[in-house]
């Protein structure tokens, strides 16, 4: 991974992604290969090291992650998949996955500071399990999350079964999760699992501008109040080996191109 970083650790620029600071936020920008992380320990030890160093700066009150266009979407979904089928390491490379999943998580409803998360497009269902877990959401108005799992086999990653329901509710949570019907921009705002829906133009700098909003609240009291909300952190820990476990022994199924999702 080509990268060149500044000295403070934290500003760096490579072909996964761009980090920066602006007027207190720190914003990490993933342009590509976001499901890459799952099996590339180099990539994933690289954003969990920004992570950690945003944590511990001084400056930076708000982390934003901002992903590019459909990067988390159905697209780069199937060809993870198809990648996971095709590798004689199939299995090993499944459980790298749900564990970058699972600590990538952890991490987030750990982190001190305010976490704002930042989607557009094509958007598949592990990952708006891995939204839920950070404290803010916004989305492009053309966002759609999917629910293509059952397709593959398999049942909802990204601990959305555990954070789901905290959103809405049990009831509404299994309708969703069984019935795989795709979520709009305007249902998920209804629905309260995301902040705000932001217009396509200027997306990034209406990001930073929501992000930046959120930067009066001193690091402190956001640190003791997000303390306040990890009583669950074992329960969501005892979830995320359940749904390991319940993902391990699936010998993953790759649906016809053209096989609704």
């Amino acid at each position: 991974m080509d990268s060149k970083s500044t000295k403070d650790g934290f500003q760096s620029s490579s072909d996964f992604f761009d980090t920066y600071e602006y007027e207190g936020v720190g914003v990490i920008h993933v342009k590509s290969r976001a499901f890459d992380i799952a099996s590339d320990l180099q990539l994933k030890n690289a954003l969990f090291n920004k992570i950690n160093i945003a944590g511990g700066s001084s400056s930076i009150r708000v982390l934003l992650l901002l992903s590019d266009n459909s990067i988390l979407g159905e697209k780069h979904n199937r060809i993870f998949w198809n990648n996971v089928i095709e590798s004689y390491d199939g299995n090993m490379h499944l459980i790298r996955e749900v564990n970058a999943l699972s600590q990538y998580i952890e991490m987030m409803c750990s982190f001190r500071k305010i976490v704002v998360s930042a989607v557009r497009g094509s958007v598949v269902e592990t990952f708006l399990g891995v939204i839920l877990s950070t404290d803010f959401r916004v989305i492009s108005e053309d966002t759609v999350f999917s629910f293509p799992c059952r397709q593959f086999g398999l049942p909802p990653q990204g601990a959305l079964a555990f954070l789901l329901p905290r959103y809405i509710g049990i009831a509404k949570a299994k309708g969703i999760l069984l019935r795989a019907e795709p979520i709009l921009a305007s249902q998920a705002l209804a629905l309260g699992l995301v902040d705000k829906v932001i217009p396509n133009a200027n997306y990034e700098s209406s990001c930073l501008e929501f992000a930046k909003g959120l930067t009066a609240l001193p690091p402190e009291v956001a640190g003791l109040t997000k303390r306040l909300f990890e009583c669950d952190m074992k329960e969501l820990h005892t979830y995320l080996e359940l749904e390991a476990k319940l993902i391990g022994p699936h010998k993953v199924i790759l649906p016809p191109e053209d096989a609704p999702l």
